[in-house]
C-alpha cells in the first residue's frame, strides 16, 4: 500500500490512508486534524485536492472516500477492534435516537470523529485530544459496544481507560434521556 501512496503528498497519503482503514466512515474535519495532528490550512489544500480528483467526496455530516479513492491507494483489511464493554439499550429505546443525540459531541479528552450506518446499524467514533487513540460506539438492534479501533503500541492499558470513560458517558447519556423524557 505505500507504494500507491507515493504518488500522493504526504498530507493527501495520511488523509487517504485514515480513510481508507474506516471506509464507509463521513469523517468531520476536526476529526482528521486531530486524529492526523495535521495543521487545517494544511489539510484544507489536501482535502480540496483529494475532492478536485474525485478520490473522496465532501457531504454535509463530513468527507468520505470515493470508490475511485479505494482503488487509488488499494483496498486496505478491515482494522481489528478491542471491546471494552458492551450493554443492552433499553427496552423501549430508538437505537438511532440515541446516535443522533451523541454525534458530534466531546466527551471529556474524546473529540467527534464520523460516524458510518449500515443495514445493521451505525457506528460512531471519536478520536482523543491528542489524536493517538481512536474509539467507536456501535449500535445494532437493542445493543451497543464501545470497542478500541487503534492506539499506539504499549498503551493499550490507556486506550482501555479513555474508551471506558467514553462507555461510562454513554450510559449516562442513554440514561439521563430516559430520566429527562419521565419527569
Amino acid at each position: 500500500m505505500e507504494r500507491a501512496l507515493d504518488k500522493f503528498g504526504d498530507v493527501e497519503g495520511k488523509v487517504l490512508q485514515l480513510m481508507a482503514s474506516n471506509s464507509d466512515t463521513s469523517f468531520s474535519f476536526q476529526g482528521i486534524k486531530r486524529s492526523l495532528q495535521l495543521h487545517q490550512e494544511k489539510l484544507s489544500r489536501g482535502l480540496s485536492r483529494l475532492t478536485a480528483l474525485g478520490l473522496i467526496g465532501k457531504r454535509e455530516d463530513g468527507y468520505l472516500i470515493t470508490k475511485k479513492g479505494l482503488r487509488a491507494i488499494g483496498q486496505s483489511c478491515p482494522t481489528p477492534v478491542t471491546v471494552v464493554g458492551e450493554s443492552y439499550l433499553p427496552a423501549d429505546s430508538d437505537p438511532s435516537v440515541i446516535a443522533n443525540a451523541l454525534k458530534g459531541r466531546w466527551f471529556s479528552g474524546m473529540r467527534w470523529l464520523g460516524f458510518s450506518s449500515n443495514r445493521n446499524g451505525v457506528d460512531l467514533k471519536w478520536v482523543t485530544d491528542e489524536g493517538d487513540i481512536q474509539v467507536q460506539a456501535s449500535f445494532s438492534g437493542s445493543k451497543f459496544e464501545v470497542s478500541l479501533i487503534s492506539f499506539p503500541p504499549n498503551e493499550e492499558g490507556r486506550a482501555k481507560e479513555v474508551a471506558s470513560r467514553l462507555f461510562v458517558k454513554i450510559i449516562n447519556t442513554i440514561y439521563g434521556r430516559k430520566t429527562e423524557a419521565i419527569n
